[in-house]
């Protein structure tokens, strides 16, 4: 199974003060056990590592175990002349350039979409993607176990 996970869901899996810290944290575990690769634009992987440097300094990092780990398999969808020439003419309602880059991947790849975030929810129902919460992927996962 070929999934996308927005960034968000792993900077709540380390901020212990989110209100999707929970669900983002057993959600990746669960992936984790069942050996899904998750995959993911580059530059999401960005947005990952500058929230962590912010959350060190306010003293808000959780350094979550996955599954007894410290790291996560990731497949990184590097931003070339490739990629470009893949996704850049599908066309979306407006979102931000790093949104817009997960619902494309997810659209174009026929893939389900996990994110917490409400701009990117409704413009992935408005184009036909299927998106899920944390909370909602996990709850999926568990009644096919």
């Amino acid at each position: 199974m070929k999934l996308i996970v927005d960034s968000c869901v792993f900077i709540d899996s380390f901020d212990r003060g989110s209100a999707n810290h929970v669900d983002s944290l057993r959600l990746l575990e669960e992936l984790l056990r069942r050996k899904l690769i998750i995959t993911m634009p580059a530059h999401g992987w960005f947005e990952v590592q500058c929230t962590l440097q912010r959350l060190v300094k306010e003293k808000r990092f959780a350094a979550p175990s996955i599954a007894s780990r410290r790291e996560y398999p990731i497949r990184l969808l590097h931003i070339d002349k490739s990629f470009i020439e893949k996704y850049a003419c599908t066309d979306l309602p407006y979102l931000r350039a790093g949104d817009h880059i997960f619902v494309v991947v997810a659209k174009v790849n026929k893939c389900p979409l996990i994110t917490s975030d409400a701009a990117m929810t409704a413009v992935s129902r408005q184009c036909g993607v299927q998106v899920l919460s944390p909370a909602e992927f996990l709850s999926e996962l568990l009644k096919e176990a």
